[in-house]
């Protein structure tokens, strides 16, 4: 099982530090790998493709036409695939989202983040 696709559970706390770690502090660089077809799409891209919300839980395609039946029968749209974290085939990241308004925790399913873009901070 590659590494994409093995499942993780973290909690939401775990996964915004992470991100910070990875991407630095613009939230709108955040990335996420859909674990289907590869595609790495930031939340500036979904912001741009009118969803900033469906970041990490589904695959950019959705938004871009991978739903949309082509005449040849395959759905392929501009990228990505129709790939979804949360349906039949969940995760692979489980995130733990805490308990709020006499609400017990849940878990939210989620695409995992892309690789770093910006350089690890060095120890001194």
């Amino acid at each position: 099982m590659s590494d994409r696709m093995k499942h993780r559970k973290l909690t939401q706390q775990e996964l915004t530090d992470e991100a910070y770690r990875r991407f630095g502090p613009d939230v709108r660089t955040f990335a996420f790998q859909c674990p289907n077809c590869d595609d790495i799409a930031t939340i500036q891209d979904f912001i741009d493709a009118g969803d900033g919300n469906r970041a990490g839980q589904e695959c950019i395609g959705r938004l871009l036409g991978g739903l949309t039946p082509r005449p040849d029968g395959t759905k392929r749209g501009v990228r990505g695939c129709d790939w979804a974290a949360y349906g039949l085939f969940r995760g692979p990241w489980e995130i733990v989202m805490p308990a709020e308004d006499g609400k017990p925790e849940r878990s939210a399913w989620s695409f995992p983040l892309a690789p770093a873009t910006v350089p690890a901070e060095v120890p001194a």
